[in-house]
């Protein structure tokens, strides 16, 4: 699951482990993997992290119940 993120030049994903990482944006629709990385428990965004990633975890959870009624 991914949000993107114009406010801070970027998305933020969670990895198949359910850790939160930020990667930041080159140009629109175009990521700089190379310097991906997951988000530290000081970072200033660690807060809000905490509730994206839950936000996120809940969608993917939701959207796995969608998919597997088909």
């Amino acid at each position: 699951m991914t949000l993107l993120a114009p406010q801070i030049s970027g998305a933020l994903f969670l990895n198949y482990h359910g850790t939160l990482w930020f990667v930041p944006g080159l140009e629109p629709g175009h990521w700089d993997w190379r310097f991906a990385t997951p988000l530290p428990i000081d970072h200033p965004l660690v807060e809000a992290a905490n509730v994206i990633a839950g936000l996120l975890r809940g969608t993917h959870a939701r959207l796995l119940r969608l998919i597997h009624r088909w």
